[in-house]
Order: C-alpha cells, then sequence, then structure tokens
C-alpha cells in the first residue's frame, strides 16, 4: 500500500501540518517527527490530525522517539514507528473503533412522554362563551395601548414680553482693569499718527540791501619807486564796523613821490550804507600797500539802495502753530474713531498730543519771506470706553433688576448714552448710559404637560391662560384630529415655546 511521508520541522504546528496533509494522496501518511522537537507535544493537536486524516480516508501514523508523544499515540491508537523504513514494511494496526455504549434503562414510555409533553386542553376552553370573552378583553387591551401611545399632541405657546430698561452711571479709568457691577469699567487708550501743512501770510517788514555803491578812489605815490594795485584790492573807512570797497580793474601808480592813479571800486555788500561822502575811504585792508601809498576818494560814492521785504515775526509762528494743531486735531478725531469699534464710546475731552515728531518752519527763522509754511507730523491719542465692556457692564446691571419669572430674549440689548462723558482732574470719566433689552416670560414644558394630560383642548386652553403669563392664546394640534382628548401618557406631548 502506498504511504505519504510527511516530514515536520521545528516551526511546524497543528495549522501547517493539517495542509500538509491534505495535500497527501496516498492511503497512509506518515508525519516524521524532527529529533529533540516539542512540537505536537498535546493530545488534543495530535487528535485534530488524526481526525482530519480520517476524512480524508487515509491512515495516520507517526515516526518518533520522543517517549512522550508514543504515550499520546497510544493513547489515540495510533501506530507508531522508530523509523520510516520500518513504517514501511511493517503492517499498520488499525486504529480502534470506539466502544459502543451499553443501554442500561430500559425501552422510554413513549406514549406517557407525549401525554406529558402535550398535555390535554381543557374542557372550559372549548367552551363559545369563554372564548368570545377572552377575545373581547383582548381587543379591549389592544385598544387601550393604542390609545395610550397613538395619540399626540403639540402646544404652541407665545410667552409674555417685556421692555426692561436702566439708566445707570459709567465710571471710567486707566486704573480699573475689569467690569465691576459698581458700574465700573477700564479706560482704554487709542493713538494715530497726523501730517499736514499750513501756510499764513507773513506780516513783519525789513530793509534789505538791494544795489552796492560805486565811485572812484585815488592811489598817491609815497615814494619814489613805482607801484602796482591789483585788482580786487580792499579800501574801506575808519568807522567800525568798517564800509569795505574793492577796486575791479588793475592799476599802476607810477614812481615819484605824489604820483597818483584813479581806479573805479565797487562796495563789497550792497545797500545804501554804500554811499560814502568825499574822502572818507582812506584806510588799506592789506597792510603792505599801506606804507608805499595813500588813498581816499575824492568824490562821493553813490548807487547803493535799499528795499523792503516781508519777512515773518514771533506772532506769525505763534498763528500758525495755533492753527495748524486745531486742525490737526480735528484731523485726529476722523482717524482715532477710524480705528475704534462701531459702538465704542470716545471721551473727547482727553483728545491730546501724546508727541510732536517733526515740526519744520519755511522760510527759517530770520529769513524773508511773503508766507510762512509749517509742517507738523504728530502723535495724538484719546481714551475710550470698549463696547464690550459697555455691553458687559449694561448685562450686569439689568441682570441685577431682573423681574422674577422673566429671561432675557435672544433679540440682544439697546445701548443709549443719555449723557456726555466728561473728564474730572483725577481721570475719571463718568458719564450715564440707557440700557434696554426685551424680557419673555419663563415657561416651564413640565408644568404645561403636567396641566394638559388627559384633557379636553378647551379646558388645556382655559387652565394655561389661567395659569401662565402668555401673549397670545395656546395654539393645541391633537393628532389623530378626530381625538377628543390631549394624550394621558406625557411624552407624547410637545410643548414649543417659540424659543
Amino acid at each position: 500500500m502506498k504511504t505519504q511521508v510527511i516530514k515536520l520541522y521545528s516551526h511546524d504546528d497543528v495549522t501547517s501540518v493539517r495542509d500538509k496533509i491534505s495535500w497527501a494522496k496516498a492511503e497512509r501518511i506518515l508525519l516524521v517527527f524532527p529529533r529533540r522537537s516539542r512540537i505536537l507535544a498535546r493530545t488534543l493537536d495530535l487528535r485534530l490530525l488524526q481526525r482530519h486524516a480520517t476524512t480524508l480516508g487515509a491512515q495516520l501514523a507517526i515516526v518518533t522517539r520522543s517517549d512522550q508523544l508514543r504515550r499520546i499515540a497510544d493513547g489515540l491508537n495510533l501506530p507508531v514507528f522508530t523509523t520510516t523504513v520500518s513504517a514501511q514494511r511493517r503492517v499498520w494496526e488499525s486504529e480502534k473503533a470506539p466502544a459502543t455504549p451499553q443501554r442500561r434503562f430500559g425501552r422510554p414510555d413513549l406514549r406517557r412522554m407525549r401525554r406529558e409533553a402535550f398535555p390535554p386542553e381543557a374542557s372550559w376552553r372549548s367552551i363559545y362563551g369563554y372564548r368570545f370573552l377572552f377575545f373581547t378583553l383582548a381587543v379591549l387591551a389592544i385598544l387601550t395601548v393604542l390609545s395610550l401611545f397613538i395619540p399626540s399632541a403639540t402646544i404652541q405657546l407665545s410667552p409674555a414680553t417685556h421692555l426692561q430698561s436702566l439708566t445707570f452711571t459709567v465710571n471710567a479709568s486707566q486704573k480699573v482693569t475689569t467690569v465691576n457691577l459698581a458700574g465700573s469699567l477700564p479706560a482704554r487708550l487709542t493713538s494715530v499718527v497726523v501730517e499736514h501743512n499750513k501756510t499764513v501770510p507773513a506780516t513783519g517788514s525789513v530793509a534789505i540791501h538791494d544795489a552796492r555803491a560805486q565811485g572812484l578812489v585815488r592811489f598817491r605815490n609815497l615814494t619814489t619807486a613805482q607801484a602796482g594795485i591789483p585788482a580786487g584790492t580792499v579800501v574801506s573807512t575808519q568807522t567800525s564796523p568798517p564800509v569795505r570797497f574793492t577796486t575791479t580793474m588793475e592799476a599802476v601808480v607810477a614812481a615819484g613821490v605824489g604820483k597818483v592813479v584813479d581806479v573805479p571800486v565797487q562796495a563789497v555788500e550792497a545797500g545804501s550804507t554804500g554811499n560814502l561822502p568825499a574822502d572818507t575811504l582812506v584806510a588799506f585792508e592789506e597792510a603792505d600797500l599801506g606804507t608805499s601809498l595813500a588813498v581816499t576818494n575824492p568824490s562821493p560814492t553813490t548807487g547803493g539802495s535799499d528795499r523792503t521785504a516781508a519777512i515773518q515775526t514771533a506772532g506769525d509762528r505763534s498763528l500758525v502753530h495755533g492753527a495748524l494743531l486745531t486742525e490737526l486735531l480735528e484731523e485726529c478725531k476722523t482717524g482715532l474713531q477710524q480705528t475704534l469699534t462701531p459702538g465704542d464710546i470716545t471721551f473727547p475731552d482727553t483728545l491730546a498730543v501724546s508727541q510732536v515728531l517733526s515740526e519744520t518752519y519755511f522760510p527759517a527763522e530770520g529769513q524773508s519771506g511773503d508766507t510762512l509754511s509749517l509742517t507738523m507730523r504728530l502723535q495724538c491719542q484719546v481714551q475710550y470706553a470698549s463696547m464690550t465692556d459697555v455691553n458687559t457692564l449694561a448685562e450686569m446691571s439689568l441682570d441685577a433688576n431682573l423681574p422674577e419669572g422673566f429671561s432675557p430674549a435672544s433679540e440682544g440689548l439697546t445701548i443709549l448714552p443719555a449723557g456726555i462723558p466728561i473728564t474730572d482732574a483725577d481721570g475719571i470719566t463718568r458719564w450715564e448710559v440707557q440700557a434696554q433689552r426685551s424680557l419673555r416670560a419663563r415657561l416651564d414644558p413640565l408644568t404645561v404637560v403636567q396641566l394638559s394630560v388627559g384633557h379636553t383642548p378647551a379646558l388645556v386652553v382655559r387652565m394655561l391662560n389661567e395659569s401662565l403669563p402668555l401673549a397670545e392664546s395656546p395654539v393645541i394640534q391633537v393628532k389623530p384630529g378626530w381625538w377628543p382628548w390631549l394624550p394621558v401618557v406625557p411624552f407624547r406631548i410637545t410643548v414649543s415655546t417659540g424659543n
């Protein structure tokens, strides 16, 4: 008989061995266990493999030297061999079939057992009157259950409303950090940088040198040598401060004492101060020429003139500064308002310039000009109350005066300033605020249900109008519409308050 030899390894388990057995095509399957291996060392493992081989129509045997496996195999009537060769040469003993259990008791009484399992029906159950009575009771029970759970009702309530209004005084200070019920809230600070220019006419006047004086000076030789006079030679008066003139051309004085030469000159500075009488330009600015030459103007110098020009005054600077500052503060109001959230309340009397960043006058002080311009860039600031803080304080104040049985409606509140914020010397700003909000009566759905269960809609409407603060009469819808009462089961009644 053909034998399928399956060699096992130390990593095999019941599942892998079952798979190997399933692939076997022989009538005898021989499992060869590896030496000193602990696989499949349980009785359950070999029993499962034995049953699997039996279902495949094959006989199972093992080859092992393990005493433990041999004892398990003997208990399962499983053939055991020490070598593969001996297993193929020897005849395998058939597996012993399990002994058939012997009956210990006599044959059972089937008729008695049937009577016990199906006892005869009571005689009264065959009477028509009793059957009709129980059928009627069952129908009534079903109708009672249906009357409890099928009807449903919806009660629409319109709670009464009330306008709550409260006027209170608000105190804002930078020393306060949180809103409190005493009426205090933080005074917050915002700032903005603005820049502007303003020009005003100059109201002062000043004399300005216009044309330079001109004339002739005569140089006289004091030596016997020839003397050269370079262009630009400076001659002046002996007054303090001196009036200075310069020669406009080169000249040479002939050799010999008393020799003279006339040279044209022009005043160094323009103005009428250069119109000098004769014989006043007698000094040299360079000492070397004074040792060999003498100088004078034989005739007056003429042509020097002055003109009147506009110039800024201290009053002009003060005027343009004040006017520009006023305009900048007005511009600050607009700029600061844009930095705030709609609803924030500003404190006008806290508007101030926090820092002058730049201030430029043109023309500069002391310079003439028909107009005076000022460009100023500054940072201004103002204190304000946050809309959120005011609303929080208003809610706290209204909640403290909330009428019993009412709660705030979902529409929110309205803040109406009742006064102008005024800041005192201590930096505390006070003003009055009027807060308004709509209140709605609180209705307890559980109370409504308790008043309504099992009553007619008309009676429920009357009771609810008498016991609850309602703006309108309740609207009740019962399903099915022909049902005359509200459900007696509370959870079948739905209460809607329109919140």
